[in-house]
């Protein structure tokens, strides 16, 4: 029984950064209609940037990095999509592709070596569990995004223009919302959330230039899991993301414990979840 504790609580903690990546997975959909699949690259190349730079001075300079490469995707976007004339399948391509170059960039510039960092020594003792303080700073980050997103998307203008961008594209533009603009700054928030989660990673289970593609997946089965038109619950669904991988990891062989969360994930979007998003309003 302590053992299962243990690790439900280990995935908590660790589902908390996906969570972070579900956060603009969800927020991106419910304002574009569309998704971005190259959220899990700009958290590794914010890792591999942290990695060599190190300092408060890195991690500006990586989480702008992220920004940097999520602006680049919003440019090509907003280039191929308007309001009112969306193509969703080419605008993913469009992502994809720019995925596939950042690891490939970071393969060539930072190599094939595990990236990460272990800033302390000592352990937090909860109820036995071994806990390092790392996990406490991810709380703390992770809490602090999230109600300042809250406060931005409930009780903002920039927030009420966003909600009016996902209803009616077009009724919003035809009432002065600058309906791009908005859009390409989701683009940008799901950047700089990526990023700082890229960061977090770093100081907690690390990355490489092939866990692009993971960390994406997983912020896009925590989005799924309570509905992709709810940022906020996206968060909790990373951490029954996290938790599913922490027990599959204790109890079960390695080839078994990494495809159970895929299978979990499979298995969330065999019950319809998708098809109730369509049928409640949703854009897929």
């Amino acid at each position: 029984m302590f053992e299962l504790a243990e690790y439900l609580l280990r995935g908590a903690l660790l589902g908390i950064t996906y969570g972070l990546l579900a956060f603009p997975v969800s927020l991106l959909f419910v304002t574009t209609g569309s998704v971005d699949v190259a959220l899990g690259a700009y958290a590794v190349l914010a890792a591999a940037i942290m990695y060599v730079t190190g300092g408060p001075s890195g991690v500006v300079l990586a989480i702008a990095s992220a920004v940097l490469a999520s602006g680049v995707v919003g440019v090509i976007s907003m280039r191929l999509n308007r309001p009112g004339a969306v193509e969703h399948v080419i605008a993913v391509l469009g992502t994809f592709g720019l995925a596939t170059f950042l690891e490939s960039f970071i393969l060539t510039i930072f190599g094939t070596s595990p990236m990460i960092r272990q800033p302390f020594d000592t352990f937090w003792n909860i109820g036995g569990i071994r806990i390092s303080p790392q996990m406490g700073i991810n709380i703390t980050v992770c809490v602090g995004i999230l109600a300042c997103l809250f406060v931005v998307l409930q009780k903002t203008p920039f927030g009420r223009a966003m909600r009016a961008s996902a209803v009616n594209p077009v009724g919003a533009a035809l009432n002065g919302i600058p309906v791009q603009q908005i859009w390409f700054s989701t683009y940008l928030l799901g950047g700089l959330l990526a990023g700082t989660a890229g960061v977090l990673i770093l100081y907690t289970t690390g990355a490489d230039y092939s866990t692009a593609f993971n960390f994406t997946i997983w912020g896009f089965g925590s989005a799924i899991i309570f509905g992709m038109r709810s940022p906020l619950r996206g968060f909790a669904g990373g951490l029954i993301i996290g938790v599913v991988q922490a027990v599959s990891a204790g109890y079960l062989p390695g080839a078994w414990a990494n495809a159970t969360p895929l299978v979990f994930i499979f298995v969330i979007l065999s019950l319809g979840r998708m098809n109730q998003i369509a049928a409640t309003g949703g854009r897929v």
